[in-house]
């Protein structure tokens, strides 16, 4: 999928923001994520590399691993960071979802917070 299809898809999904703040968030952030592994962002092996180790040998890694939600947020943080169409899409959903104005600090901000809570790849 292009960065333009993603931004179409979340502009879409974002309709139903009033309803569900919270699933709608959740719903655009794996979006993020996924366009992020498609750009072969990886951090400590996360996501592409550990994923294809799981498909090799089972049990590698459990279910945990891969649908943990700060580990999600923690990974797109950083590739916001990296990468300036991810940090465009995710400045979309945090400034509604937020009421913030996405900015690096925050990121930062973020990224310590996940951290300091034990959040790794």
């Amino acid at each position: 999928m292009s960065i333009q299809d993603t931004e179409q898809v979340i502009m879409n999904i974002t309709m139903d923001m009033a309803e569900d703040p919270e699933g709608v968030y959740n719903d655009v952030m794996e979006l993020i994520r996924e366009e992020a592994i498609e750009k072969k962002i990886e951090y400590d092996g996360y996501y592409r590399i550990k994923w294809e180790e799981e498909a090799e040998n089972v049990m590698t890694f459990d279910k945990e691993y891969f649908e943990n939600k700060e580990r999600r947020d923690l990974y797109v943080f950083k590739a916001a960071l990296d990468d300036k169409e991810i940090f465009q899409l995710l400045h979309y959903i945090w400034n509604l979802a937020k009421g913030e104005d996405l900015q690096e600090n925050i990121l930062h901000r973020e990224i310590y917070l996940l951290e300091e809570k034990g959040v790794k790849f």
